[in-house]
């Protein structure tokens, strides 16, 4: 196959073999590695070459960049600052593009706060923080651990001095994380997200910064939207109840708690917060969508005719009411019903109800005997016709 033809999907497939064959070579090789960096990376520069010919500059480097990292990773003198710097000049002079420092700026930032040299962390990060959520609280826990204790003194004296010139940088610092609000896992992406230390010390920070400015909702939706990507179902709940508690009428943390719920199987809350939001925000299609979609899931037929009627005064799109229609019809097992709902969404969609073809086989699936079949139907079905709705009503996780 000719090279340049390839798509990148299978150029990156590619890529992901070479990276597992050199981590493997890594691993049971690094002491040789860190001897002869040079070789080790003109061994690399030639294979990478050889296999791939036609890989674009991007990709390429990315590749650099994460052979790089995986040596650092395994290498036992990665807490010489001298060699990690070594290694990243090698890796920086074999990459097609010179796109600057960052990565290698941010992992040696990293590495210095592991060593606990708070002060070079923090001038090697500063100039970062716009890059991911992890560098403010990194650079404000830098100045936190760089405060002086009191000397000595009751707790009142000690509190009366107030904070220290680097206890208020490390306020400064939360502060620009919800002034700047940086992507969530850009660090992730480039292959250094996944670091426990500087990950600790978001949370650690992240708690503080919650007591630090009660009042301020930003610290709670960063934590529960770190928390939710990541899949921490405990913290992502304590968050959620400290933002319920005290801003009991925001849509985000009410949407949030609605998405909770549901995926611990309680209708009976979820049925709470939709009450609760239509009670908040009576003027707004947002709730009566969350009920149709709670009823539609638990097939409460006069549930759903109530909220549909709602939403037809709240001029719901004709495209999103016809899904829903189908999607109440499928769930509850009318398959007569459900195939009329396929014509009615051909007729809304007009030049675009392709779409049909697609929910032509997601009901067949519904309906065979196998039931994890049918139970992976049901599930595509709502989440298909949920995504397409949260986007044609505008509601946005803000």
């Amino acid at each position: 196959m000719d090279q340049e033809c390839q798509p990148d999907a299978i150029i990156r497939l590619k890529l992901d073999q070479l990276k597992s064959d050199f981590s493997e070579y890594i691993e049971k090789n690094i002491d040789k590695i860190d001897t002869n960096i040079p070789v080790f990376y003109g061994q690399v520069i030639t294979t990478l070459e050889k296999a791939l010919p036609a890989v674009n500059d991007d990709l390429y480097d990315r590749f650099i960049d994460s052979i790089t990292l995986r040596v650092l990773e395994s290498s036992k003198l990665a807490g010489d600052l001298s060699h990690v710097q070594k290694l990243f000049d090698y890796a920086e002079r074999h990459k097609r593009r010179k796109t600057g420092r960052t990565l290698y700026d941010i992992v040696l930032g990293i590495n210095l706060i592991n060593t606990e040299k708070y002060a070079e962390a923090i001038e090697r990060l500063k100039k970062y923080r716009g890059a991911d959520a992890l560098i403010c609280p990194a650079l404000a826990y830098c100045y936190l651990a760089s405060s002086p204790l009191p000397a000595g003194g009751t707790d009142a004296e000690n509190l009366s001095r107030g904070p220290t010139p680097d206890a208020l940088a490390a306020r400064e610092q939360m502060i620009e994380l919800i002034r700047l609000n940086p992507p969530m896992n850009r660090l992730r992406e480039m292959g250094i997200g996944d670091d426990p230390g500087i990950n600790r010390i978001f949370w650690i920070m992240l708690k503080k910064a919650i007591e630090w400015f009660p009042e301020n909702r930003e610290y709670l939706r960063v934590g529960i939207e770190k928390a939710s990507a990541e899949g921490r179902r405990d913290i992502r709940e304590k968050l959620l109840s400290l933002a319920t508690e005290r801003f009991f009428n925001d849509m985000f943390f009410l949407r949030e708690l609605y998405r909770l719920n549901l995926e611990n199987r309680d209708a009976g809350g979820v049925a709470g917060v939709v009450r609760q939001m239509t009670q908040q925000y009576p003027d707004e299609l947002e709730p009566v969508y969350y009920g149709m979609k709670l009823s539609i899931i638990t097939t409460h037929a006069e549930v759903y005719y109530k909220f549909r009627k709602l939403a037809l005064a709240k001029n719901i799109p004709r495209t999103a009411l016809a899904l829903l229609d189908f999607g109440f019809e499928m769930m509850s097992g009318k398959k007569f019903e459900a195939h009329a709902c396929l014509d009615e969404i051909k007729m809304v969609f007009g030049p675009h109800h392709y779409l049909v073809i697609l929910l032509e086989y997601v009901a067949h699936d519904i309906f065979s005997d196998d039931e994890k079949k049918a139970r992976q139907a049901k599930k595509a079905l709502i989440d298909s016709i949920d995504y397409y709705c949260l986007s044609l009503v505008k509601i946005q996780d803000t």
